[in-house]
């Protein structure tokens, strides 16, 4: 299942912590009209490319699916960053 929401965490040298909860799924709703739109291009760039669009349209899902349990991590001596995808 593609991801819902993220989180992000900032840390600053004081060790004070900010978390924002991204939702993920609002960003997929305004991505839909686009990708609706743009599909006739990919589909007619799949078949230049000699690729089968449904296969393509797998792979591209596939993708997203594996994103979910994703953790970054960025650290330095005055600050830090986390980002997981849940």
């Amino acid at each position: 299942m593609i991801p819902f929401v993220a989180v992000v965490s900032l840390r600053d040298h004081e060790s004070r912590t900010f978390r924002l909860w991204v939702p993920l799924f609002l960003i997929w709703l305004l991505l839909l009209p686009l990708a609706v739109f743009l599909s006739p291009f990919i589909f007619i760039a799949c078949l230049a490319c000699r690729v089968n669009p449904l296969r393509g349209v797998a792979v591209i899902w596939q993708i997203l699916n594996a994103l979910a349990d994703t953790n970054v991590e960025v650290e330095h001596r005055s600050a830090g960053l986390s980002f997981h995808i849940l």
